[in-house]
């Protein structure tokens, strides 16, 4: 039993090439920007009149902002980048929404933005109080440290699923599905291995059952958030921007 554990505990170590890639993963996406971000808005909103504090512009062009972080995600994931076009321009479209949204929910958790009761207030004027109140349950969850969210943004830019909300397009089929299965497989697995590494196996259970119930109140999130055209532009936007950043022609 001693060296079946000891077995087993070696192929949960992390190798040199785990941690080549996590450093990747941290040069991919620097949350640390969007928290600078957050600070220096709460900074300024502070130094308002009360009545100049619920401007609604800025606090949408913010949460655009934050939401847009989500393009170096993409821009600089090796693995993405040795897709072809039109597989990550399918991905591209379809998880934007996910990566972009849980990046700017983890934000806002850590940075604690809509404690601020002003901003609360604006937030569910610009989106209403059930897309809030969902959204909030959501950054509830986002119990996780910085490099274990960045392997689970890493699956879900890898996502092979969109049905998210119905629409007349026609779906769009991957040309490389078992390439794309095999990196969210590996992203996965690393991910498993890390949190072996810095937790045990129950938290690491743990950990990643949250996850998917995270991701499972997020895709509600999203259902409602793209019954508004004012959500469904920002994506798009934000979108239409990445595809001029990586150069990417449908």
């Amino acid at each position: 039993m001693s060296v079946l554990n000891s077995l087993q505990s070696n192929q949960l170590r992390l190798s040199i090439h785990d941690w080549n890639l996590l450093s990747k993963l941290t040069y991919c996406y620097d949350e640390n920007s969007g928290f600078s971000l957050a600070q220096c808005f709460l900074q300024q909103h502070n130094n308002l009149h009360p009545k100049m504090r619920y401007k609604l512009t800025r606090l949408s062009e913010l949460f655009l902002s934050f939401i847009g972080r989500a393009e170096v995600f993409f821009e600089n994931n090796p693995h993405f980048n040795s897709l072809c076009s039109h597989d990550r321009s399918i991905l591209l479209h379809n998880t934007m929404k996910y990566v972009g949204g849980l990046g700017a929910c983890f934000i806002i958790r850590q940075t604690g933005l809509l404690n601020d009761l002003t901003i609360f207030k604006s937030a569910e004027i610009i989106y209403g109080s059930g897309i809030l109140a969902n959204t909030m349950r959501v950054i509830s969850q986002l119990n996780f440290d910085s490099t274990f969210f960045k392997l689970l943004l890493a699956l879900v830019v890898f996502s092979t699923f969109n049905y998210t909300y119905y629409t007349n397009v026609a779906p769009i089929n991957l040309k490389d599905t078992t390439t794309i299965l095999h990196i969210q497989n590996m992203y996965a697995e690393l991910a498993w291995r890390y949190l072996i590494y810095k937790y045990d196996d129950e938290r690491a259970v743990v950990y990643f059952s949250n996850f998917i119930r995270c991701l499972f109140s997020f895709h509600d999130v999203v259902i409602e958030a793209f019954e508004m055209k004012h959500c469904k532009d920002m994506v798009k936007s934000v979108i239409e921007q990445t595809k001029k950043t990586i150069a990417l022609t449908e």
